[in-house]
């Protein structure tokens, strides 16, 4: 795309996301204690974590700045510690970003990368700006040297994250806390504080494993307690580096893939895909290659500081399944195409097995989306519509597809469907091949019995969309999918959107149930007076007959997360992200 079209497009972005309007989650630094309505059970004690955007309109009177995309707002978490014994939540949040506030509100052409946000600047600005990307990609320094706020980091949280060894343990806090976002930042932050401690990056661990990008989720196997992941590199011939990190925080490289094995023999180039997450067996990681790709082998991303606007959808092509041997010896196995192509935000659990013949099966759990449209309609995530036809005045009259993306998007958020792939091959005969089931339909952020993670699963919890009607406003429920059945069970509140749900397992399950246990979700409601009204809330769900336990009233405000992790009071990991 030349510089002209390039233009185009972001003056087209900025006319409809001129339109969102996010109000900012306030920080509450000092916990509070806030009452249950219904009960918390003794066996959910413990400590539930969530981060997301929180703070779009930056600074005050006239030194301000607004972010305009629900993805680009400056980070917060949120801790809540649940007491069964004082019937109560000890609430607290902080912004984890203050560093980057000041530096926008300071400088409104400051180079910082968004991951759909576009500012407007003049064409030298985005010069400048664009150089400026160039030498910081070039650059030695190193993210630990760097102010701990100084990034945006806030799409995972997880507890007990391996730092690298040569860090050791922060002084002031004998515990991990660590955010994560799809770039090759991470973030070190108290946990009972939330006060930023270090930036650092994979490369912290092994130089080997340095790189522009990351998944925001990594993958974590509960019997070896090994973390998984990658870095990804853009140029001329991109590449994925995948990489094991013990309890220890020792790392090793599982494989490079710099291009696709396909299973008769042929190559052919590996094209730099958007990744948020990726699928962990017993034997192996799998990376979904889809057609929604970073263009120009990722040199866009520089070009634009904007990962949205940097990507393409190629429709005539597969999504290519990249098959990689735990063992790294062995490395990267083959590559299967799905010649159904589809991108996923966000996997669910997965398996491996052989079939009658002997020949290694991979079954993976995700939903799917089958264009690259979901990248822009989430642009509005978290507002949602009061009423039936609220957001008639954003609806865009002309659309056209621009890179194989509709733009302007919808004025709505679809779901995907949750899918099962399968992919088999046999290396002797070089073949291979793959195949998925539609299991149920509208479903997003997947949970699943992560202590039984690798292993075949049979219960899915997740989120449901539902639009808006002339009496109840746009919200999102909680479902539980039965995966053999593919009966849906759901939970809902009138107005009310929830978010991620948290399974945790029942310690006293007797009848060893894979669903007896809770779901632990933080949610916005939405009043039918106007956000003056809105509050949030924590709900707990029996996750076997999704009926709600109990819920608390969090505050006055609306607070869009994204995940979330759970320890135990002895902050042992439970279920995490």
């Amino acid at each position: 795309m030349g510089i002209f079209g390039y233009a185009n497009l972001s003056d087209r972005i900025r006319s409809h996301q001129s339109l969102n309007k996010f109000r900012n989650t306030p920080q509450v630094a000092d916990p509070r204690w806030c009452s249950v309505n219904g009960s918390i059970p003794p066996w959910v004690n413990g400590i539930l974590y969530r981060i997301g955007p929180g703070k779009y309109n930056l600074g005050n009177g006239e030194q301000q700045y607004v972010i305009q995309h629900a993805f680009d707002g400056l980070p917060f978490v949120h801790r809540f510690e649940l007491s069964s014994e004082k019937q109560a939540v000890l609430y607290n949040n902080r912004l984890i970003a203050e560093s980057v506030e000041r530096e926008l509100v300071d400088n409104p052409k400051a180079n910082i990368a968004f991951f759909g946000h576009t500012p407007k600047l003049s064409t030298k600005n985005g010069f400048m700006n664009m150089v400026g990307r160039f030498r910081e990609l070039s650059s030695s320094r190193k993210k630990s040297d760097m102010n701990p706020s100084g990034e945006m980091v806030g799409v995972t949280i997880t507890p007990n994250f391996p730092l690298p060894n040569k860090f050791g343990l922060a002084p002031n806090d004998d515990h991990v806390l660590v955010a994560k976002t799809d770039v090759n930042i991470l973030q070190h932050i108290h946990s009972n504080t939330l006060i930023p401690e270090r930036l650092f990056d994979y490369s912290d661990y092994n130089n080997d494993l340095a790189g522009s990008l990351s998944a925001a989720h990594h993958q974590r196997d509960p019997k070896t307690d090994e973390s998984f992941n990658f870095s990804l590199n853009f140029g001329s011939k991109p590449s994925i580096t995948v990489f094991c990190i013990d309890s220890k925080g020792n790392s090793k490289v599982l494989a490079k893939i710099t291009e696709r094995l396909l299973p008769n023999g042929e190559r052919s180039p590996f094209l730099p895909a958007y990744l948020h997450s990726f699928w962990l067996t017993e034997k192996y990681v799998v990376i979904p290659e889809s057609p929604l790709y970073y263009a120009n082998n990722g040199i866009d991303v520089l070009v634009h500081g904007s990962a949205v606007t940097s990507m393409a959808w190629k429709e005539s092509s597969p999504t290519y399944l990249h098959i990689i041997s735990r063992d790294p010896t062995v490395g990267h196995v083959v590559t299967i195409p799905v010649e159904d192509p589809f991108f996923t935000f966000h996997t669910g659990n997965a398996w491996d097995s052989v079939d009658e013949k002997g020949n290694p099966v991979v079954e993976l759990d995700c939903c799917a989306f089958d264009s690259g449209d979901i990248v822009y309609q989430v642009h509005r995530y978290g507002v949602m519509e009061r009423y039936a036809g609220e957001n008639k005045k954003i609806t865009p009259t002309v659309q056209k597809k621009q890179r194989g993306i509709t733009i302007p998007p919808s004025p709505y958020i679809a779901f995907g469907n949750f899918h099962r792939y399968r992919a088999t091959w046999d290396m002797k005969a070089r073949t291979g091949k793959s195949s998925y089931n539609v299991i149920a339909k509208n479903i997003e952020f997947p949970r699943f019995a992560s202590h039984l993670g690798c292993q075949k699963t049979r219960y899915v919890w997740g989120c449901q969309h539902e639009a808006a009607t002339a009496k109840d406003s746009e919200r999102f429920s909680l479902v539980k999918v039965d995966t053999e059945t593919g009966q849906v069970t759901k939970f809902e509140r009138e107005r009310t959107m929830f978010s991620e749900p948290i399974f945790i397992p029942n310690p006293d399950n007797v009848s060893n149930d894979e669903d007896d246990g809770a779901l632990l979700s933080f949610a916005n409601i939405i009043d039918s007076r106007g956000p003056d009204h809105d509050r949030c809330i924590l709900s707990i769900v029996d996750s076997k007959t999704m009926k709600e336990i109990g819920h608390c009233d969090i505050g006055q405000f609306i607070a869009t997360t994204f995940h979330g992790s759970f320890v135990d009071m002895e902050f042992v990991s439970v279920s995490v992200n």
